[in-house]
């Protein structure tokens, strides 16, 4: 990568630009995600989404109050993480723009923190391919049961994949950016405090003149 250089940013500000726009990037694509309507596909060929699904008209429609959850605890797990993963990312973005302003070693702490959450967040949306959404029934001779894995990836699964590959990019170029100076502060970082001032000694008119008189003397 052109930035890298000896496992470090060679230039912590186009660093940490770069990685803003790999996490918006991200931030995007979750969204995308969010509103997709053909995150899976059954094998009956039905389109799911984690919000709205393909109804037989051939249109995307949200899932109505009724059937909020048709699929189950999974779903709503899904829908959660589907949630917190671009509003964690976005947190990230807030808050390398107010590093630039005020430098603090906790904050990179909680930057990486808060995207390994969104990376987590983001990749727990497929648990909705655990749900009875891709179940199918399978009769058996004593029992009925449910055989998993009748979906297959679809559109906004491609989207979700392609998110979390975003924050994973970003979060290492914020890994190995190094720490920079407050872009606010720059101006003050060659004045030198006022404790460490030397203090000048002025002489005073009398002194000036006992030195006088004393050379006339000589």
């Amino acid at each position: 990568m052109a930035c890298c250089r000896s496992g470090r940013c060679g230039n912590s500000i186009l660093c940490r630009v770069f990685s803003t726009l790999v996490i918006a990037a991200g931030v995007v694509m979750s969204c995308l995600t969010i509103y997709d309507c053909d995150f899976l596909k059954t094998s009956a060929g039905n389109s799911i989404g984690i919000f709205a699904y393909v109804n037989l008209d051939n249109q995307c429609v949200m899932y109505n109050e009724a059937a909020k959850d048709p699929y189950g605890w999974l779903q709503t797990w899904a829908r959660i993480c589907a949630i917190l993963a671009p509003a964690l990312a976005s947190a990230v973005i807030l808050m390398i723009m107010l590093e630039f302003c005020w430098n603090n070693c906790c904050v990179g702490f909680f930057k990486s923190l808060l995207l390994s959450f969104a990376e987590i967040s983001q990749a727990f949306t497929f648990v909705i391919y655990g749900s009875s959404a891709c179940a199918r029934e399978s009769l058996n001779e004593d029992f009925q049961d449910l055989v998993l894995g009748s979906c297959s990836v679809s559109q906004g699964s491609i989207y979700s994949i392609i998110a979390f590959g975003l924050y994973l990019v970003g979060g290492i170029f914020l890994c190995f950016s190094p720490r920079q100076e407050s872009l606010c502060k720059k101006g003050e970082v060659g004045a030198q405090p006022a404790a460490e001032r030397p203090e000048k000694t002025e002489k005073k008119p009398n002194d000036v003149e006992t030195g006088a008189a004393s050379a006339g003397d000589d």
